[in-house]
């Protein structure tokens, strides 16, 4: 007889599958998200740990909300297994503290969407859902998600509530909950942060570059067909529920959008951002990843602790100003003009090689290693500031 398998819980869609009680990652078969399974170093339980989770990136427990950090898809010292998570599961629920769904239950929301050019916000408008949507003044306000159900007297002790929603579904406004079992304080236990998911769904058309400010996190961009913006994924906070603000310039066509945490919290996100055809794109990303896929306008990218991967780039011009961290980057086509800054960092970047370009190095400490052709009067420039990094120039 063949090996029993071992049931597991997806905490993106609810749905329950199956897997190798031995495996260390696990794919949900409905809704296609995929998790690495690693214990936490605080509260020593199996977590989920997105399956686009950056090497060496700190990630958040699902259980208690604490970050972890070394992680890697090899190897990992913290790997757990799908039976291990399967005990876990059976021992203390899900990491929502929510059952899976009982006949007649049912949850509501309703989805933070926009559409063309966003307006700005008039004053006075602190309503944090209107700003994560950029709906204009007099759109109706979103329905919350329901809460959990609170558990039975005598049921298990606070957990953090991860609210997850299946974007494909329908994206909506999340708010926290804790649930609580006794008193906590009266035990000697300080009650943990709430943890909040807020999904995001945003769209604008008409923008000729966009202005984007995020958090610690993941942050994927797309280059597609000309159209509109679409920004799609998911926040999460500790303590408070973190917000998109958006502006729009009619005058310049430039999108600001920023991702903010709530007062005296901490976020992460997990973000796509489709940019249509030429439209140019200037990052500011605090830690994390941000990947960069078949970009044809300019790109300019400011980071700090964080891995940097753009490839098949059309772009015409690159600047790039990376501190503590990496960045590798692919030109499909000869590109005008690079600029790279690097501070205790490394880079490599590939350029065709059909090309003559002129390289001007500025380096206080490091190195730059030079492999593609030199044209002293050539009109395309790489520009490379080195303090303390090393920097490639390779050829496609």
């Amino acid at each position: 007889m063949g090996q029993e398998l071992t049931r597991v819980l997806c905490p993106e869609c609810g749905t329950a599958g199956e897997s190798d009680p031995d495996q260390s990652r696990w794919q949900c078969t409905k809704c296609g998200r995929g998790f690495f399974l690693r214990r936490c170093s605080a509260c020593t339980r199996v977590s989920y740990v997105d399956g686009l989770q950056g090497f060496r990136l700190p990630w958040p427990c699902a259980w208690c909300g604490r970050f972890n950090t070394g992680f890697s898809q090899n190897q990992d010292p913290a790997a757990a297994t799908a039976a291990e998570l399967a005990a876990e599961l059976t021992s203390y629920g899900s990491p929502g503290g929510a059952a899976e769904p009982e006949a007649g239950d049912e949850a509501t929301s309703a989805p933070i969407t926009d559409s063309g050019p966003p307006a700005a916000r008039e004053p006075g408008d602190r309503d944090p859902a209107r700003a994560a949507s950029g709906a204009r003044p007099g759109t109706p306000h979103p329905r919350p998600v329901q809460a959990a159900k609170r558990p039975r007297p005598g049921g298990r002790r606070t957990r953090r509530v991860w609210l997850s929603v299946a974007v494909a579904v329908a994206c909506a406004a999340a708010a926290g909950v804790v649930l609580t079992a006794g008193d906590p304080g009266a035990a000697g236990m300080a009650a943990a942060p709430v943890a909040v998911t807020r999904p995001v769904l945003f769209t604008a058309s008409g923008v000729g570059s966009i202005d984007f400010r995020g958090v610690p996190g993941q942050l994927v961009l797309a280059g597609t067909r000309p159209g509109q913006v679409i920004m799609t994924g998911q926040l999460r906070g500790e303590g408070g529920a973190p917000v998109v603000e958006t502006r729009f310039d009619h005058a310049t066509g430039v999108l600001t959008v920023s991702v903010r945490c709530a007062p005296a919290t901490r976020c992460t996100q997990n973000l796509r951002l489709a940019v249509p055809g030429v439209t140019g794109a200037a990052v500011r990303q605090p830690g994390g990843r941000v990947v960069a896929t078949g970009l044809a306008g300019p790109l300019g990218i400011t980071a700090a602790n964080a891995d940097i991967s753009a490839s098949g780039l059309r772009s015409a011009d690159l600047s790039a100003a990376v501190t503590n961290g990496h960045l590798s980057a692919a030109f499909a086509v000869p590109p005008h003009r690079v600029s790279i800054t690097l501070t205790s960092a490394r880079a490599t970047v590939r350029l065709p090689a059909g090309t003559g370009y002129r390289v001007i190095r500025e380096v206080t400490s490091g190195h730059i290693r030079v492999a593609v052709p030199l044209t002293g009067g050539a009109n395309r420039i790489v520009t490379a500031r080195i303090d303390s990094g090393e920097l490639e120039l390779l050829p496609a």
